[in-house]
């Protein structure tokens, strides 16, 4: 998807608040803010929000010698989301359809993202656990959704932000569950980019043993194919595809690939271009050409 203004309004907010609370060289901070503001004016006619994202990542490891940490935070919501999860899936498995139960709780936990919502706290996780009770899913998607896992050997799980990894993880011991047949590879981060999931905050959760995990290569907060692996545009072709969060999104949609989106709109533009509410969470299904 081709970067809407409103994106880069956003990431300059977003990014300045937390490099301003982090950091206290008010020299160093004005050539971040100068340099931002360039990125965020005069991006490459085809760019992404996730390219420009990794771009803002770039400039602050060249004026403070390391990329944007977002470590605490990552931490902190994978640690207060894993002291949940046995609770939440008993409950989920034992609902009388455990598979939209998940899958609803996956699609709210999108709200954690530090892109977006650069003062998330720890109360974040209520909601999200409140939000995922109200969360509808398109009947229509959802029978297909069903139809395809029922027949399928592989399931490619696209993966998005930290907290939000352990729901996912919820989603996927149902699926192996419900469908036994099925073999789940879940694709996450290649570098350290805001709170996304890296391979090291998959082996946190523990999301090895559910699923093999494999590292898109890159530090662009998406699946970006232009410098995706070969064995990741392998994984594009599997018989389900679920991609979670506006990053992934950006970077897929329209691409030519099957794929099931599951996000929150966190962005007016991309409210508008799903018929959706601001802050709603959608499932949607792109069909393969």
């Amino acid at each position: 998807m081709v970067l809407d203004e409103e994106c880069k309004d956003c990431l300059y907010n977003s990014q300045m608040k937390k490099v301003e609370k982090d950091q206290n060289d008010e020299s160093k901070l004005a050539l971040f803010k100068a340099g931002v503001k360039s990125l965020c004016a005069n991006p490459p006619a085809d760019y992404c929000a996730p390219l420009l994202m990794r771009d803002i990542n770039n400039l602050h490891c060249k004026i403070f010698g390391r990329g944007i940490d977002y470590s605490r935070e990552k931490r902190l919501f994978n640690c207060a989301l894993c002291t949940l999860e046995d609770r939440l899936y008993g409950k989920i498995i034992s609902s009388r359809e455990p598979l939209r139960e998940a899958l609803k709780y996956s699609m709210a936990a999108n709200y954690i993202d530090f892109a977006r919502l650069s003062d998330l706290k720890e109360d974040a996780v209520q909601r999200v656990v409140s939000a995922a009770e109200e969360v509808f899913v398109d009947g229509e998607v959802y029978a297909s959704f069903k139809e395809k896992l029922a027949r399928a050997r592989k399931l490619c799980f696209l993966h998005d932000n930290c907290g939000e990894i352990v729901l996912d993880k919820i989603l996927i011991r149902v699926i192996k569950k419900l469908y036994k047949h099925i073999k789940v590879v879940s694709i996450v981060r290649g570098g350290a980019i805001i709170n996304d999931v890296t391979v090291e905050d998959a082996a946190q959760i523990k999301l090895y043993d559910f699923a093999e995990v494999v590292s898109n290569g890159t530090d662009v907060p998406g699946t970006y194919l232009k410098e995706a692996s070969p064995e990741v545009i392998n994984l594009l072709k599997s018989d389900v595809v679920i991609s979670k969060g506006l990053g992934n999104l950006e970077t897929l949609y329209g691409s030519g690939y099957g794929i099931f989106y599951a996000f929150t709109c966190k962005c007016a533009h991309i409210a508008k271009r799903f018929g959706a509410p601001l802050w709603s969470s959608v499932f949607t299904e792109e069909k393969s050409i």
